[in-house]
């Protein structure tokens, strides 16, 4: 617990400096682009370290630096991924890079880490209703037109002790929207910590083995609807999870009928 606890208090007490000391600074010179990468830049080193850490005291198993010669193209981007922890984002981050991730409000609203959340140019998702949704896609529209790559998780929230929730679309209207190509990510986590109701002490006696498993890039403008998207990236991220050690049954689960845009 006591490791746990240090990493944590760690992490927070960085991402306050950086996001009311650092990042501000980092983006007063330069078009706003330019800025968001910067301050993008400074957020990934903080985030190697603190997973450098976490792997030092034998809390969570995972290299950044694994995925440093991995495929992951530069440019408009639409990633998807599942949820299965807590430091899911901070482990994409660490390993691919520059990425605008679609984020809940209240990160936005926090007193403490917002600024870091609009300096890097994070994508608020608003609640799940159609304004909010459309907000979203405008938002994310801009990025993916100023050459970031997103990142997005449909499933809304952190993922269920087993399996994985259905997708929503929002991801899926943005990609057929824009036409940028759509990276599917599988993220597992085994054994299972720091999930959805998780305290974040409970970690495993165990090291927590993290691995992300990049997918075969899809290309939206080749499907006629957002709805036929979501599907196949559901059916691929599901099989891979079974292929790691998931609930074969899973794999076929077809994504919920939702008109809701917001992730």
């Amino acid at each position: 617990m006591l490791g746990a606890g240090s990493a944590f208090v760690g992490f927070g007490l960085g991402g306050v400096l950086l996001a009311w000391c650092v990042l501000p600074l980092l983006s007063i010179v330069g078009k706003q682009a330019v800025r968001r990468r910067r301050c993008q830049r400074v957020v990934r080193a903080s985030f190697v370290l603190f997973h450098d850490y976490m792997r030092l005291l034998g809390l969570v198993d995972f290299d950044p630096r694994a995925l440093r010669n991995a495929l992951v193209p530069e440019g408009p981007l639409v990633i998807v991924a599942n949820h299965p922890t807590l430091v899911d984002v901070t482990a994409m981050i660490a390993a691919i890079g520059e990425l605008c991730v679609v984020a809940k409000s209240a990160w936005f609203r926090n007193p403490l880490l917002g600024p870091l959340f609009h300096c890097c140019g994070h994508i608020d998702s608003g609640v799940r209703g159609e304004a909010e949704g459309v907000a979203m896609l405008n938002e994310g529209t801009l990025r993916l037109a100023d050459g970031h790559r997103v990142l997005l998780f449909p499933e809304g929230t952190r993922s269920p002790a087993q399996g994985m929730h259905r997708f929503r679309s929002g991801a899926f209207h943005l990609a057929t929207r824009t036409r940028a190509p759509v990276l599917p990510l599988l993220i597992t986590a085994e054994p299972a910590g720091l999930k959805k109701h998780q305290p974040w002490y409970a970690i495993p006696r165990e090291p927590i083995r993290l691995r992300l498993h990049l997918l075969p890039l899809l290309a939206a403008d080749s499907f006629a609807t957002p709805r036929e998207l979501q599907i196949e990236v559901r059916r691929r991220v599901g099989e891979a999870w079974a292929l790691h050690g998931g609930p074969a049954a899973d794999a076929a689960q077809a994504p919920e009928p939702s008109t809701a845009l917001s992730e």
